[in-house]
């Protein structure tokens, strides 16, 4: 059957074919639609976005796994999501900056990768033109810079750059989370105490474990570079997105009912990875939702400095009138009301398998990474969000100190137009 003959002709009506192949199951037929879709020159991504975050609302995980997959298609290349002619015209990424630290994180990947026998010999040509490009930028003192990709580097390299060519399948386990903690403990320790922090330790099976590494280390799904000192962001949206991770998700939910409640469905899956050192305290924030779950994948031994790599998690809370760039990207704000505020942190030493399990409105960030620097031992980190900031019932707001709701709340603007008029 030629199902793009099958395409109705109104959007809404293609968009609930799609879905109603996608939840019986039909991915075949789903996706030989979806690409008749994105000929269409509908706004195809904005509604699988607006799809994926009603999945999520619903807490429909299959479904979840499905639409990330066709939003993922923004990244595509020759290899992905299926092989094609080479001369086939692929439509420009959504972002193909140039950093010498992609650029070396990619070469180190692909070798990596075609050391498994998991890509083909051509990419060794691929591999010495990264490298050179790297090389020529730092030649340039541009090695901290973000340079826009050049006419000839986009016939170099533009088939390849910041594109999915390999995602492994990654399936899911007989059981994801670790029976070597207790879930009533957690709950109990994260809610009774009142801090809204707790590390478990020995969090994953050794299966899921295993299998979670293996993805974040083949799947070429590292497309965020908009961040300093060597780090990269993958999103679900963006290709970061196998059933063994929305597995860890569902596990989750259902073990600590508790603290993720049905008012806080699952919101956002991204990794985080260090390819080069990072100084301390160079991305503290808070987050969009109401519990964050971070852990991390990279084994022990990678680590030059076993006492650091970890985070660091402040007792003070982002106050709710903050906005999302203030409380999220503003460091030097969020230091200010950190001293202001007499904060006090605690660190928590990286270990493989740890997870901090914390109230998202806590300010937090990665305290210091000193790694091995080849790729093999970059440190790579899971962060899982569950419902939203203004649904927080653990947030604790600053009704006992009003002069620093009022210092650092909406209220003082004479105050908060120079200051928030200085950008990082």
């Amino acid at each position: 059957m030629n199902f793009a003959d099958l395409l109705p002709a109104a959007p809404d009506a293609r968009h609930q074919r799609l879905l109603t192949l996608l939840k019986t199951g039909d991915t075949g037929a789903a996706h030989t639609l979806w690409q008749q879709e994105l000929t269409t020159g509908a706004p195809a991504f904005q509604w699988a976005q607006a799809a994926l975050e009603h999945a999520m609302q619903q807490g429909d995980f299959p479904l979840m796994g499905q639409l990330g997959k066709l939003l993922a298609y923004r990244w595509r290349s020759q290899w992905y999501p299926d092989h094609v002619d080479a001369e086939q015209a692929l439509p420009k990424v959504p972002r193909d900056t140039l950093t010498v630290s992609k650029l070396r994180h990619d070469a180190g990947q692909f070798a990596y990768l075609r050391k498994l026998g998991l890509l083909d010999a051509g990419f060794d040509v691929t591999i010495a033109a990264y490298q050179q490009l790297a090389d020529r930028m730092v030649a340039a003192g541009q090695e901290e810079a973000r340079k826009p990709m050049s006419s000839a580097e986009r016939a170099l390299i533009g088939k390849l750059y910041n594109r999915i060519v390999h995602l492994p399948e990654t399936g899911r386990v007989a059981r994801a989370l670790s029976p070597g903690w207790h879930p009533r403990e957690i709950e109990a320790r994260f809610l009774e105490h009142g801090e809204g922090l707790v590390v478990i330790d020995d969090f994953l099976t050794p299966e899921a474990l295993q299998g979670l590494h293996r993805f974040a280390m083949q799947a070429t799904v590292w497309t965020g570079i908009r961040y300093a000192y060597g780090r990269f962001g993958a999103f679900f949206q963006d290709g970061f997105n196998c059933p063994l991770l929305l597995q860890v998700a569902e596990e989750l939910q259902a073990a600590l009912p508790r603290v993720i409640t049905p008012r806080y469905p699952l919101r956002q899956i991204w990794g985080f990875k260090n390819a080069d050192d990072l100084p301390a305290d160079v991305n503290l924030h808070a987050d969009f939702a109401a519990v964050n779950v971070n852990f991390w994948l990279t084994p022990d031994e990678c680590n030059l400095s076993p006492e650091t790599g970890g985070m660091k998690v402040y007792d003070v809370d982002a106050p709710q009138a903050w906005d999302f760039h203030t409380y999220n990207g503003r460091t030097d704000i969020i230091k200010a009301f950190l001293r202001e505020n007499s904060a006090q942190a605690t660190y928590i030493p990286y270990r493989q398998n740890r997870c901090v399990l914390f109230n998202s409105d806590l300010f937090h960030g990665t305290h210091e990474v000193h790694f091995k620097p080849e790729f093999e031992h970059h440190r790579i980190n899971v962060t899982m969000l569950y419902g939203q900031r203004e649904n927080d019932e653990l947030h604790r707001s600053l009704s006992s100190r009003p002069d620093l709701e009022t210092r650092w709340g909406r209220q003082d603007s004479a105050w908060r137009s120079p200051a928030f008029g200085r950008h990082r």
